[in-house]
């Protein structure tokens, strides 16, 4: 699994994948300054029918995406 958000200005915010509505181990990204770019990649084995979701915390205020590649999920199976 692999992600990517990139907003319109610098944010003081985390971002990290839910996997059935619980943060999966290794994918947050909480950078101690702010940032435009947030980005991780991590290797787990996902339960059948899981639902994923990109998700910011930690943020006062509004995220704009930029309006082209502002946000990226790519999941790739691994193995037979």
């Amino acid at each position: 699994l692999s992600y990517c958000v990139r907003t319109t200005s610098a944010l003081f915010a985390s971002t990290r994948l839910l996997v059935n509505g619980s943060a999966l181990t290794g994918s947050a990204v909480e950078p101690s300054t702010s940032t435009p770019v947030w980005c991780r990649a991590t290797i787990t084995a996902l339960p059948a029918n899981a639902t994923l979701q990109l998700q910011f915390y930690g943020l006062l205020g509004a995220a704009t995406l930029l309006s082209q590649g502002g946000a990226e999920l790519l999941v790739e199976r691994l193995g037979a």
